[in-house]
Formats: structure tokens, C-alpha cells, sequence
């Protein structure tokens, strides 16, 4: 091994050894008295509000969501957050429509993971179904029948069993764990900072 490899090997064993902090670097930058502050900087209702929104039918500008989204995906799932909106002095029907845009946004986000959570209620049933089913075909196959060889039934036994367990014991955590994601973005709470002095934190 020359003197180039031995130095790569070196750079990806310090990079692989590299630790975030993150729970140090959130105490420190948005977490304060058991709740995530998220700090944005508004120029005004156009950074917020979608252009493509129409009266009654308004949504957040993709940009901002997805600001938020990336935020909230660092927080620990046990602190509530609160959205504080740095920028100009907004009217108080303006305050009011951001607050039930995000506020609506945040509730059809939280309704489609409740619809796939459902999705997957319905596909984990027909999972312990079919694996119920194809043990008891397993069963009377190794019996009654001679002339088919066992793999067949073996195969499709396992198939279905294999996913009903990844499902238990892996996916069943992950898609729990979505859920509260969401279920916090729809509790989420707003406010707006004129200046960044004014704001009070932990009040």
C-alpha cells in the first residue's frame, strides 16, 4: 500500500469517527426550557404564502416547508416546537392568515400519514391472513400431498412471513415514529418577532 492509499484510508477513518454533537449543538442553537425555538427570516408574505395561492384556497411556499420539514427532522420527538417568524410588522390579519395556513398545512400533511398508516393497518392484516393461511396449507401439503415438492409451499410461507416480521420489528417503530413527527408539526405553535431582541423565549 503506497503513501496516497494509506492517506485515504487515514481520511475516511477520521471521517468515519466524526461525531455531530447534535444533541449538545440543539441545546445550544433552539432548545430551551424543554421546547424547539425554529428561527426564520421573512422578508414578508410572499416568502410564507405560495404564489400560486388563491382567496380561500391558501398554501405555504414550497421553500419555507421544506425549511421547516428539514428543522423539525433534527428535533427529538419529545420537545414541542414553536415557529418563530422573524421579520416585518405584520397586520394582525395577515398574523392570522399565516397562522391558519401553516396551521392547515401541517393538518393534510398529518392527514396523509394517517391515510398510509391506515393503508398499512389493512396490508399488516392480510400479512398475518396469508402467513395463517399459507402455514396451514405448509401444514396439510407435507400430509397430503407427495407429487409437489415442499420448497413451493416453504417459499410462499416464508414470503409472507418474512414481511409480517420486518414489519413488527422494523417498520411498525419507523412509520410510529413518522406519526409523532407529524402529529408535532400539527401542533406547532407561531410566533412573530418584529426583532430578534424582542424575542421571548421560554415565556
Amino acid at each position: 500500500m503506497d503513501i496516497n492509499e494509506i492517506k485515504k484510508y487515514k481520511n475516511k477513518q477520521q471521517f468515519l469517527q466524526k461525531k455531530s454533537h447534535l444533541e449538545k449543538r440543539l441545546q445550544k442553537d433552539i432548545l430551551e426550557n424543554d421546547t424547539a425555538y425554529i428561527p426564520c427570516k421573512v422578508g414578508g408574505m410572499e416568502d410564507i404564502i405560495s404564489k400560486f395561492s388563491m382567496d380561500g384556497f391558501f398554501s405555504l411556499d414550497a421553500e419555507f416547508l421544506e425549511f421547516i420539514m428539514g428543522y423539525v427532522e433534527c428535533i427529538p420527538p419529545e420537545y414541542p416546537v414553536i415557529l418563530e417568524i422573524y421579520g416585518p410588522k405584520f397586520s394582525s390579519e395577515e398574523k392570522n392568515l399565516i397562522t391558519e395556513t401553516i396551521s392547515d398545512e401541517m393538518a393534510y400533511i398529518l392527514g396523509r400519514c394517517e391515510e398510509e398508516n391506515e393503508i398499512r393497518k389493512r396490508r399488516f392484516s392480510f400479512l398475518v391472513l396469508a402467513t395463517i393461511v399459507s402455514a396451514i396449507i405448509l401444514g396439510f401439503a407435507r400430509r397430503l400431498i407427495e407429487d409437489v415438492p415442499l420448497e413451493f409451499f416453504y417459499v410462499i410461507f416464508w414470503l409472507f412471513a418474512d414481511a409480517l416480521v420486518r414489519y413488527l420489528f422494523i417498520e411498525k417503530k419507523d412509520y410510529r415514529e413518522e406519526k409523532i413527527r407529524m402529529g408535532r408539526l400539527a401542533s406547532m405553535k407561531v410566533e412573530f418577532v418584529e426583532d430578534k431582541e424582542d424575542a421571548k423565549k421560554g415565556e
